[in-house]
């Protein structure tokens, strides 16, 4: 097989194999556009392998994919247990470890080779990611072509790609050819060169299209209708049939159909249009079969589709569900549509392939306008549910209303309560609080009033789900103390899981190991049972409780064991929100640029819900604050907007925090921010000691009141009390260097030097530029403009707060009046004036003034 201009991604290739025949596995990623020679590139590889298994298989472009289609070309490879578990819903870590054990137990080295995975259904690209990421371990290379220009930002095979280790991973990227390359190809043909690189763009397939016609083409489209125009009716007729069927038509279904005669076939082969790969006939390329299929009249496709549909259905159960819609939809029958379509998607579902399967139910939905009402909000309620699971919550919002406007038509008050607390819940995903608490308790109090005790008890779990995440832990822990009760009596574990993840995280985000346990017993619960939707939510309640306390090697750990378990599943809603909190964990620990570089990932993806867009958010507003960078204000009025809508403390607390730090920034100390406000309210109130404690630090930091009868955390109270030493020591223990650098600024002057010098290894420039106008202001002189302050500038070794009271002193002010100007007790501030006049070897207040005088400190900057 001759390539051209091909050499080093060849050579790139062959040299993986090697490596892989060494026993180290390699995974390829050949990619380009359409028609750029990846199928090619890939054959020509395959065909100079002998020393073990080819296995080639490839996606289709159906209008859904069949899950695993790929796997189903090259299952005659794999042992009967893997081929069992192929067809077996709900067995997913078993079959992706059978398909692994049997490429390990095959003789020689495998070539693996599957083609157009942009077209690929969930399910497929969860194996290809659990195989490419321990492929290392098997003597086999792993070939993946795609079209990289038809991948969106969203497109999970992106997304997979970029998750690769670099270290196994080969990329291959294929680019046009040269215009000599394009001369030479045209000389050797006898064709014209004239204008062909222009017309063609330097793709190969394009170029050989182009070469085949008489005289140049305007474009591909018309190259390929010219040469299926010049064939005779009855090869004409086989085209059209192979052209409504992406990537390869069977022989006999083609035999069954036509029944063309030799000379058909042979004619067909021979105007380069068709190939014959083993047992079917295919488009020697898919742009060539798409050209061709849109070429088609209307009223000859749809009979077509209708043909094939009709004879695929006498086959019996060996037909692919994806298929039967394909041909259904494109024959425009609607019952047809109606019988496959939900199958299909129950299908994918079981398969952990959501999103075909949201699609596949909207599939059904356009075509079931006759369906019964009942069948027809059941339809709507399973739609909803997918597109739930993959971050389409307005799809699946809308779904829901239809389906409960159908119940409430009825009269069926059973199912208007389960739509009711659903729509709770998807109200509070697309951060609508208010609407959420609205729907939830109207679902309660409709399942009471029937006595339908199981949906009520769902509707207790949601009530106590919407509690907990308002942090009114009391209210929480009573709801589902309910629902866990009647889930016992019921024996209902679904209820049992989710309630106890509710109180469970209720009591860990205030650090009871009761809660934990709890919230670990619903994660076995829902493992044991398959409850994925609730595996996948106690992942991320652990986490975001660990991130809360601070426990951030045991966030880390729930971080990595929940990437694990999403990256054989399609649970977008849940494996985005885990990834906005890896973004808090990484800032909060300041590694910023690994933080800011994710937060800006997944803010680029369109179907990010607002609970899971606000902390991403907000980390990159902090981020671009404290280093000055542009779009801070920007990031901060969305995510303020967003917060503001959700009324939660959780959401708040961190954009008020956000909004506090960028008021100090800028020299803004009237702190007067309505947002602000009413969050250290909410925190107060609701006894929160962490979001009350940045809080009422920043507020301090400005210099406003800062009382408050609420907890605070230790860390928080030493800086308050002067103690700074211990919190910068806490604080290194967490391991959070801007709070420690912040911690050390109010210290002595190797603290503070310190802690400038922090916050430049931060990158913190604005952090930086504020703090040392902070520090002169405060008395410090000859603070320099590098990270450190001069070592001659406070001889008398007092810390910051010491140097603020010492100025309060030359003012003549009392304890009293010192206590009320800096929000502290008598008390503290005679331990502050006490060291002040250790520190200065004075007697008394008058002294300690004059030998400050003679030292120059204790001046206003």
């Amino acid at each position: 097989m001759e390539l051209v201009e091909r050499d080093y991604a060849l050579q790139r290739l062959r040299d993986a194999l090697e490596l892989a025949r060494q026993g180290s596995g390699r995974t390829a990623l050949v990619y380009g556009e359409a028609g750029i020679g990846k199928t090619s590139l890939a054959r020509c590889l395959a065909s100079a392998h002998s020393d073990g298994r080819v296995l080639i298989g490839g996606c289709e472009a159906l209008f859904s994919p069949r899950p695993l289609g790929p796997f189903y070309d090259i299952a005659d490879a794999f042992t009967s247990k893997t081929r069992n578990l192929l067809g077996r819903e709900g067995r997913r870590a078993e079959l992706f470890a059978s398909v692994l054990s049997d490429l390990q137990e095959l003789d020689g080295t495998s070539l693996v080779v599957l083609e157009d995975l942009h077209w690929a259904d969930a399910a497929t690209l969860d194996l290809v990611k659990y195989l490419a990421r321990r492929i290392d371990r098997v003597r086999a290379l792993l070939v993946l072509t795609y079209r990289d220009d038809e991948l969106d930002a969203r497109h999970p095979l992106r997304l997979l790609c970029g998750d690769l280790p670099t270290e196994i991973a080969v990329r291959v990227p294929l680019l046009p050819l040269s215009e000599a390359a394009v001369v030479d190809m045209a000389q050797r043909t006898g064709h014209p060169s004239e204008g062909l690189f222009a017309a063609t763009a330097g793709n190969p397939f394009f170029v050989t299209e182009a070469l085949s016609a008489e005289g140049l083409p305007a474009s591909v489209r018309d190259a390929v209708l010219a040469r299926a125009g010049r064939q005779s009716p009855a090869v004409r007729e086989l085209l059209d049939l192979a052209a409504i069927v992406p990537a390869r038509i069977e022989i006999p279904l083609v035999d069954a159909l036509l029944a063309p005669s030799g000379e058909v076939v042979a004619a067909a082969l021979a105007s380069g249009l068709l190939v014959a790969e083993g047992g079917s006939y295919a488009w020697r390329h898919e742009l060539a079969r798409i050209s061709m299929e849109q070429a088609l009249p209307a009223p000859v496709a749809t009979a077509l589709h209708a043909r094939l549909l009709h004879h695929l259905e006498t086959l019996g159960d060996g037909v692919a569900l994806a298929r039967l819609v394909h041909h259904a939809a494109g024959a425009g029958d609607c019952a047809a549509v109606m019988k496959y379509a939900p199958k299909a998607a129950d299908t994918a579902a079981a398969h952990g392939a959501h999103c075909d399967a949201a699609w596949l139910y909207g599939k059904a939905l356009a075509h079931a306008g006759g369906l019964p009402d009942e069948e027809r909000a059941d339809l709507l309620e399973r739609h909803a549910y997918q597109c739930y699971l993959t971050s389409q919550i307005d799809c699946a919002i809308d779904s829901n209303q239809a389906a409960l406007a159908i119940w409430r038509k009825l009269g069926n008050d059973r199912q208007e309560g389960h739509l009711l607390r659903w729509l709770s819940r998807m109200y509070w995903f697309a951060g609508r609080n208010g609407e959420a608490e609205v729907y939830g308790n109207r679902a309660a109090q409709l399942l009471e009033s029937i006595h339908a005790d199981e949906e009520l008890a769902w509707a207790f779990s949601n009530r106590s789900q919407m509690r907990m995440l308002s942090h009114r832990t009391a209210e929480a822990v009573a709801w589902g103390k309910r629902a866990i009760e009647m889930a016992e009596q019921q024996g209902n574990t679904e209820v049992l899981a989710h309630a106890l993840n509710n109180v469970g995280t209720a009591r860990a985000v205030h650090g009871h190991a009761d809660g934990r346990e709890m919230l670990k017993r619903s994660l076995a619960i829902a493992t044991e049972h398959g409850y994925g939707e609730h595996v996948a939510r106690a992942y991320a309640n652990l986490t975001s409780s660990s991130v809360t306390t601070r426990n951030y090697p045991e966030a880390q750990w729930y971080i990595s064991q929940a990437a694990v378990y999403f990256s054989d599943r399609d649970l977008d809603s849940w494996s985005q929100y885990v990834v906005a909190l890896q973004t808090r964990v990484d800032f909060e620990l300041g590694r910023w640029d690994g933080a800011g570089q994710l937060a800006s990932q997944l803010l680029t993806r369109c179907d990010v819900t607002p609970v899971t867009r606000i902390p991403a958010l907000t980390v990159l507003a902090r981020i671009r604050l404290r280093r000055g960078d542009p779009g801070a204000a920007a990031a901060l009025d969305e995510v303020t907007e967003l917060a503001w809508a959700t009324g939660e403390l959780q959401r708040l607390a961190p954009v008020a925090a956000a909004r506090s730090e960028a008021a100090w920034l800028a020299g803004d100390e009237s702190g007067d921010d309505p947002f602000v406000r009413e969050t250290i309210r909410l925190a107060e109130e609701l006894g929160d000691p962490r979001a009350l404690s940045e809080l009422l630090f920043w507020r301090r930091w400005m210099g406003l009141d800062s009382a408050s009868t609420g907890e605070i955390e230790a860390t928080y109270a030493w800086q308050r009390d002067g103690q700074w030493q211990q919190a910068a020591m806490a604080w290194q223990g967490m391991g959070c260097p801007y709070e420690r650098a912040l911690a050390l600024l109010e210290g002595d002057e190797h603290g503070i030097a310190e802690g400038l010098a922090t916050l430049e290894a931060l990158k913190a420039s604005a952090s930086l530029r504020r703090c040392r106008e902070w520090l002169c202001r405060a008395g410090m002189r000859g603070i320099a403009r590098g990270p450190r302050a001069s070592t001659a500038a406070n001889p008398a070794g007092l810390t910051l707060r010491e140097l603020q009271i010492l100025d309060l002193l030359t003012q003549g002010l009392s304890n009293t009046e010192i206590a009320g100007r800096i929000a502290r007790s008598e008390k503290t501030v005679e331990h502050h004036v006490s060291a002040v006049l250790r520190k200065l070897d004075a007697r008394s207040r008058g002294e300690a003034v004059a030998q400050a005088g003679r030292l120059g400190l204790g001046e206003t900057h």
